[in-house]
């Protein structure tokens, strides 16, 4: 079905989206929205941290609205306004939930409590509900530091090891493809290994002789990469990941870019710290812990299915 041919079933979906929609209009430009209907013009809220969840915050045909319910409705907004405080759009969350609760107490007026959308509707979103309630008090805030830890402890060592290793480098390019000024360049960079050899500082000769300019200012210094990460190719990180720390090339590799006088600083085995999979393995555990329990739940069940559906139908 094309986006353009796509209409909302229900006639009271589109109305209730585009009052949303005006709402939200409404929040994002707070000096247009004024007052909330059916308010006075300033309006004094106490601070809300010393409201609780109870706290009866308006009265609508007889029927108080409490604070948990603001809480609630302010949650339940798009991310950009769910991340303004409370305090600041106060006014027109209230005045969100009293029209909700004023369309709500008119549909039951017309019958629409006691239709069977309704009923489906209330038990699908009670239910919705009360599963998140659960998860977040009996799975999510389970899951402290240390119980991540002790999972990290456990899980770091079934992930293979990046192996990195920091070197440091003398580049000797050729200035043209010319074979006497590839010969050159080549027999500059064997003299640098013979030089090295005698005793010469390797940074200084980087920062003379060097033509890769960002590792020459800083003593041909490379830093930590891993394998495939350097800017030089295969066969150069081959020939680094080859050699041990402490240890030169003996001859320079060659690459497109010229002739490259090694010295490898540093060999590193590393797991990723908790920090980077922090968030990743928070929803693992939650997950397992999630799937655990609804097995449990599914073998002590009476579950009775009604109605068989064909696998085959379900294309159709």
């Amino acid at each position: 079905m094309s986006s353009s041919s796509y209409r909302l079933p229900w006639p009271w979906l589109r109305s209730e989206i585009v009052r949303c929609a005006v709402i939200l209009l409404l929040l994002w430009t707070p000096a247009l929205a004024g007052p909330a209907r059916g308010q006075a013009g300033s309006v004094s809220y106490p601070d809300l941290s010393q409201l609780q969840p109870d706290t009866v915050v308006a009265v609508v045909n007889g029927n108080p609205i409490n604070f948990a319910t603001i809480v609630y409705a302010h949650q339940q907004l798009p991310g950009s306004y769910r991340d303004l405080p409370l305090e600041q759009i106060m006014p027109q969350v209230m005045q969100l939930v009293i029209e909700q609760r004023l369309l709500a107490e008119e549909a039951a007026r017309n019958g629409m409590q006691q239709s069977v959308r309704y009923q489906a509707a209330l038990q699908f979103e009670a239910d919705r509900l009360l599963k998140e309630m659960y998860i977040a008090t009996a799975v999510t805030d389970q899951l402290d530091d240390e119980a991540l830890e002790i999972a990290y402890s456990v899980y770091v060592t079934q992930l293979p090891t990046e192996d990195r290793a920091r070197a440091r480098q003398i580049l000797i390019s050729p200035a043209n493809n010319d074979e006497t000024e590839v010969r050159r360049a080549l027999m500059q960079a064997q003299q640098v290994i013979g030089e090295l050899q005698a005793g010469a500082d390797f940074a200084l000769l980087a920062r003379q002789l060097s033509d890769h300019g960002p590792s020459a200012a800083q003593g041909g210094d490379l830093g930590y990469f891993g394998k495939g990460q350097s800017s030089f190719g295969e066969r150069f990180d081959a020939a680094v990941f080859a050699m041990f720390a402490g240890t030169r090339t003996p001859e320079p590799i060659t690459t497109r870019y010229g002739f490259h006088v090694v010295e490898v600083i540093d060999r590193q085995q590393m797991k990723p710290p908790l920090d980077d999979i922090r968030g990743s393995l928070r929803a693992q555990l939650e997950n397992q812990k999630i799937a655990m329990t609804l097995d449990e739940l599914r073998n002590n069940a009476e579950i009775d299915t009604i109605i068989e559906i064909d696998p085959g139908m379900s294309g159709n």
